[in-house]
């Protein structure tokens, strides 16, 4: 999958996956969190930054960054057997970026973020497919929230 932009271009993708119906029934637990750890080194090398969500088997990311890495690093999930029924929901440029301070922040229904989470991150899968640049502003409200409550 091509993205058309300018290489020098800041722009913000967001997509959807499901975690692949192939992996162990305890990957829920421990793959998001691991996709998440390994894309923070990576990212910072590249000079991405984002979120990724993960609730009810479902990935909800963004990435942002220089237009070529951003697509570099979409093309390698796209590849990325652990994720089934991709979608691209939105990609555009912009002026500045919404996580700066994060190569990619993590948050998860895992045991202990389940009830304080559930309702917010469900409200933003709904989102995702109706108004996603809305979905992005809550995920950025969420993520402050979180660092507020820590």
């Amino acid at each position: 999958m091509t993205i058309e932009t300018q290489d020098d271009t800041l722009c913000r993708l967001l997509y959807t996956s499901r975690l692949a119906a192939k992996e162990p029934e305890d990957a829920a637990a421990t793959v998001p969190a691991a996709i998440a750890e390994h894309a923070t080194r990576r990212n910072a090398a590249s000079g991405i930054t984002g979120i990724l969500l993960f609730v009810d088997g479902q990935f909800i990311q963004i990435l942002e960054g220089p237009a070529s890495e951003v697509e570099a690093t979409f093309e390698r999930i796209c590849q990325d057997f652990r994720h089934e029924d991709l979608k691209l929901i939105d990609l555009i440029n912009v002026d500045e970026r919404i996580f700066p301070e994060w190569h990619m922040a993590f948050l998860g229904t895992d045991s202990e973020t389940r009830i304080a989470l559930l309702n917010e991150l469900e409200e933003i899968k709904f989102l995702v497919g109706v108004n996603a640049r809305q979905a992005v502003e809550q995920m950025r409200n969420l993520l402050d929230e979180q660092l507020e409550a820590a």
